[in-house]
Formats: structure tokens, C-alpha cells, sequence
């Protein structure tokens, strides 16, 4: 048996690719790689930045290690830092013990041949526990990669994702994560949708179900938010949910986010926002802008800003952009690095600006909030999904506390425990 150390990059799609990988190894995990005889990389590709970050990282590996998730997309990319690793990929991770097993004997396998993940076991974590609901999604967006990673919609069944997360909350998770690349594609291929999915798990009324946590919806692309939008404002008013929407705009051009190839426009972004505004008072609206796209003109650049300005998202998760190996953007011309660098901290300004006003006018209420972290203050999020750091508690984790808001930062509120 040998002793395996798995390092993960990425979403919260790809940690919970990686609780099953823990779960599935016949192998001793250890929590530090000096103790470990094989290294599993579970893998990100979003951005050029992370790739090369983990390109450098398997250069500097003396031990054996395999490589798994979204950059088995690109086996050459591998091959060149990696010429005897084995590699798997994003749907053959129940394969695991056999990549192990060939890195020890430095064989270079790949391993790509589809088996379903829907039986297969988990590893349960709390106080936060991630689920995914779906591999793929149905966008062909020109600058993703991930998308060649995970070509395929493949949704898991209702009661599955129901039975994990009731599985889940009974061993101690009080936050559940619903994780995939576009919750909006989910059950289109197994003749559901995600609205009769959020109603099952708000509805269910299992003695596990009865215990106090908190949903968690993941990201969802704006052609579904629009189109799900009426259930969606009712299913995120009920108990069980974060008032939090992830809503992925990209871009405030609306010829850029067509040449993106985007099925939703900028419009519809801000009608989503305006609507859930109206109807959620405190919702946490959290969206990805990319800039620097090879066709985005200063033009198009003052448009997103004017974008971030009119509707003010909490969180904003900004990428420089960068060409990803086999998509339809590497083939434009590209702008200069120096160029998206400006762009990226003058709306990088922007942001922390906006963000640090918007929490800075949460100081002095209350709000019950779930405790998840430890490091070394204890942190949590309240109902809308805002990060809390908090001082004056001595409970545990995955329990609640009511805590009195006195500062905040363009990233966090701070409080004392009541």
C-alpha cells in the first residue's frame, strides 16, 4: 500500500472530484507530501496563471505523481513537463488506483475512457460539504478550456444528489456547496431541470434534512438565471438557501460578450441583478469578468467598468485574460500583456472601491452566522452568503452565532460575537 499526498487546483467542481478521489484510493492519504510516495495533482486550466503555475510544479517534482482534472485536456502541454506521469481524466477518476500504481513503476498511462461517478463513494467533509449536481454544461464559450476537459453534460440523478447531501449533513456538514460547471444545463440530458432539483431539496422533509444547514447554490450561467428567474426568486427565499446568485456576465460589452460566444447578453445580466435586488433584499450577487479578450476595445473596456458601477455585484472574480490551448480566442490577435495589465488593476481599484462601500454600510447589524473556518480567527458567512470574521467565540465549527457587525473591508464584515 502505498502512501498518496493529493493536491488540488481549482473550483469547487474539482474539490469534490477530489473527495471522491480520496475516497476511491485503496491507499493510505496522507495530509504532507514529504510522507507521501505518489503525488495526485487534481488539476485546474481556467487560467494561464494557474496552468503554469502547476507546469512549474510538476518540474520541480522529485516523487512520482499523476496527473488528474482539467489539464489532461492537454496531454502535449504534460507531456512536456511530465513525460512519464501518468494522466487521467475528468470522467475516469474511479481509475485512480491504477494511475498510482503505474506512476510507481513509471509508467506513462492515460486513462480516459468514461465511467460514471454516480455510484461511486465520497469522502464526507464538514462543516462544509461539496456536491457536485453535473459534469459539462451546454455553452460552447470561445475562450474555455475547461470545456475540453468536460465536453459532455452528464447530470446525476435527483435522488443521488438528495442522498449525498442527507448523508452529508448526518456526518456534521452544516454548509452544502451544489457545485458544477453551469448549475442552469443541470438535467437537461436525464429529463429534468434544476428548478424540480432545488424543490426536492427544499422540500425534503428526511429526518437528516430536519437538521440545520445551508444551500449553497453553485454557478449558473445568465441564459438559465433569466429563464428560471420567477422560481428562482421564490426557491432562494426559502430557509434552507444562501440569498446568493453566481451569475458569470464576463464582459459589459454586449459585442463582446456576443463575440465571446456567450448565449446571454449584458442586459440580461442586469435585469437578473435588478430583479433579485428588488425582490431579496441583501442578496449577494457574485459574477466573472474577464478582461483584455482579444477583440475588447478601450470601448468595450469602459463598458464593463460602467457594468461594475450600475450594479455593483458583491463579489466580483476578475481574470486577466489569458489564450487557452484549443480554443477559438487563441487564434485571435491578441492584445499586449501590458495593456491587460492596466485594464486589470484599474478595475481591480475599482472593485475593492466599491466593495469596501458596500460592506462598510453593513456596520452595525447583527446577523446569525454560520461558523466554517479557523485561521486563526474563526470566519463564517451570514444568510446572504457574506464572509464574517468574528471575535468572541468559543463554539465550534458548523454551529451558528449572532454577531454584531463594527468593520469591514473590501473583502470581509468583522464582528464580536453576541
Amino acid at each position: 500500500m502505498a502512501r498518496v499526498f493529493v493536491e488540488t487546483y481549482g473550483c469547487t467542481l474539482n474539490h469534490a472530484d477530489s473527495d471522491i478521489i480520496k475516497a476511491v484510493l485503496k491507499h493510505e492519504i496522507v495530509e504532507n507530501e514529504e510522507l507521501a510516495d505518489v503525488i495526485i495533482l487534481n488539476t485546474c486550466t481556467v487560467k494561464g496563471t494557474t496552468e503554469n503555475r502547476i507546469c512549474d510544479r510538476m518540474k520541480s517534482l522529485k516523487k512520482p505523481f499523476v496527473v488528474a482534472g482539467c489539464l489532461s485536456a492537454n496531454e502535449k502541454k504534460i507531456r512536456d513537463f511530465a513525460p512519464g506521469a501518468p494522466i487521467v481524466g475528468t470522467s475516469s477518476i474511479c481509475l485512480v488506483n491504477d494511475a498510482v500504481k503505474d506512476a510507481l513503476a513509471g509508467k506513462a498511462s492515460i486513462y480516459k475512457k468514461f465511467q460514471s461517478k454516480e455510484n461511486l463513494p465520497k469522502l464526507l467533509s464538514a462543516p462544509i460539504m461539496r456536491i457536485p449536481i453535473n459534469d459539462g454544461c451546454l455553452s460552447s464559450c470561445n475562450f474555455c478550456q475547461t470545456k475540453l476537459a468536460r465536453p459532455f453534460l452528464r447530470s446525476f440523478s435527483p435522488k443521488t444528489i438528495v442522498r449525498w447531501i442527507n448523508e452529508s449533513v448526518k456526518h456534521g456538514a452544516r454548509e452544502i456547496q451544489l457545485t458544477s460547471m453551469d448549475s442552469g444545463a443541470y438535467g437537461y440530458d436525464v429529463r429534468t431541470n434544476l428548478v424540480e432539483l432545488l424543490e426536492l431539496i427544499a422540500n425534503d422533509d428526511s429526518k437528516d434534512a430536519q437538521d440545520g444547514y445551508l444551500v449553497r447554490l453553485g454557478m449558473i450561467n445568465p441564459d438559465h438565471a433569466k429563464k428560471f428567474l420567477p422560481d428562482l426568486k421564490r426557491i432562494l427565499k426559502h430557509r434552507k438557501f444562501y440569498k446568493f446568485l453566481h451569475a458569470p456576465v464576463q464582459a459589459g460589452s454586449e459585442k463582446v460578450v456576443k463575440e465571446m460566444n456567450r448565449d446571454h447578453s449584458v442586459r440580461d445580466f442586469a435585469d437578473i441583478v435588478n430583479t433579485l435586488r428588488s425582490e431579496i433584499p441583501g442578496i449577494t450577487i457574485s459574477t466573472d469578468i474577464i478582461v483584455g479578450y482579444p477583440t475588447e476595445t478601450e470601448d468595450d473596456y469602459e463598458k464593463t467598468l460602467e457594468l461594475i458601477r450600475e450594479t455593483k455585484p458583491e463579489i466580483i472574480n476578475l481574470s486577466k485574460f489569458s489564450p487557452r490551448p484549443g480554443t477559438k480566442a487563441r487564434e485571435l490577435p491578441q492584445l499586449r500583456t501590458e495593456e491587460i495589465k492596466r485594464r486589470s488593476k484599474k478595475a481591480t481599484d475599482l472593485i475593492a472601491e466599491i466593495n469596501s462601500e458596500t460592506r462598510k454600510a453593513l456596520i452595525g447589524n447583527t446577523y446569525r452566522v454560520l461558523i466554517t473556518e479557523k485561521c486563526p480567527d474563526y470566519k463564517g458567512r451570514n444568510i446572504n452568503y457574506m464572509q464574517v470574521v468574528l471575535k468572541g467565540f468559543h463554539g465550534e465549527l458548523g454551529q451558528f452565532a449572532d454577531v454584531k457587525i463594527n468593520n469591514a473591508n473590501h473583502n470581509s464584515l468583522f464582528g464580536d460575537a453576541l
